[in-house]
């Protein structure tokens, strides 16, 4: 190995390795190195730390970038940690800003808030231009978005605030690119999919699941106008508007047919918040539908019977 040092060559034809880098301090395995063709590569204790490649990639703790920067770390430590405040640990302060082109353009900052009622670090994607928290996730894996809580009894999952005042009247939307049917929402627990909303050209449906393959000791209902006589069709006003109103009052409901309502009347969440009951109108169909066979069976036979008394004259 030549050594060559003057205006025009500079320091050349020392490439050097990892363990033995061309270029070192007092410790004989740290420094710089030159692996390849237009290659600069740093080594830390005999290991390759660091390299720019001849593609101008960068690659820490990898010796073959794939992106412009591309950081791998094979221990549980952070990939990249930008610290703020001073401080010299990851668990806090951890910041990563991007600045976006023009004046006018939004500056977001995303790093870890020491929040969520003490149990660890939100990690927030923060507006600094609005001063406004556009979305976090809990160190619990609770997700809010343009929000950093939830309205009412707070144990959703993931929670969606519409900022209207924006121009945005839409909370979410769900898109397919294409017209023939697709389900667009699955709706699943621990027994599997019971639930769907799909698509076609022109029409979205709402399906609960129904296939015979989960039923069993199915028998013809009976007694739906007993049933129906029981209902206690209302109209009504809302109070949070006024506007007209008409259908049943949900533990009156849940009185005479229980699975078209859920909940329990006059029940609170944790914090002592209502929790209102719900009803699904649609688990009244079966029995409106008997109902109707069974009026249709009673004037059938009564019309025989008209006929035979109105022959006997």
């Amino acid at each position: 190995m030549s050594l060559i040092l003057n205006g025009t060559d500079g320091l050349s034809d020392v490439d050097g390795t990892a363990a033995t880098p061309a270029i070192r301090g007092t410790d004989a395995n740290t420094g710089i190195f030159f692996p390849a063709a237009d290659t600069i590569a740093f080594s830390e204790g005999g290991t390759e730390a660091m390299r720019i490649d001849s593609s101008g990639n960068v690659g820490i703790g990898t010796s073959s970038p794939t992106a412009s920067l591309t950081v791998s770390s094979a221990s549980g430590s952070p990939t990249v940690a930008i610290l703020s405040g001073g401080t010299t640990s990851t668990s806090d302060n951890t910041q990563l800003r991007f600045f976006g082109k023009g004046s006018a353009a939004n500056l977001y900052a995303i790093g870890t808030d020491i929040a969520d009622s003490g149990t660890g670090a939100n990690f927030d994607f923060f507006d600094l231009v609005a001063s406004a928290n556009r979305m976090r996730i809990t160190s619990t894996g609770r997700v809010f978005i343009n929000t950093t809580s939830e309205a009412g009894s707070n144990d959703s999952q993931v929670t969606i605030k519409q900022n209207e005042g924006a121009g945005f009247y839409r909370c979410l939307s769900l898109e397919t690119v294409v017209s023939t049917n697709r389900i667009i929402q699955s709706f699943i627990n621990t027994n599997g999919i019971v639930g769907t909303i799909s698509t076609n050209g022109s029409a979205t449906a709402y399906n609960t699941s129904s296939d015979y393959r989960l039923k069993e000791n199915i028998a013809p209902m009976t007694g739906a106008l007993t049933t129906v006589a029981q209902l206690k069709p209302v109209t009504y006003k809302w109070k949070v508007d006024g506007s007209d109103g008409q259908g049943f009052i949900a533990h009156e409901l849940q009185e005479v047919v229980a699975g078209c309502v859920s909940g329990e009347k006059d029940a609170v969440d944790k914090n002592g918040n209502p929790e209102y009951q719900g009803i699904d109108t649609s688990f009244l169909v079966a029995t409106l539908t008997a109902a109707l066979q069974e009026l249709n069976a009673k004037v059938d036979a009564q019309a025989v019977r008209i006929a035979e008394l109105e022959g006997a004259k």
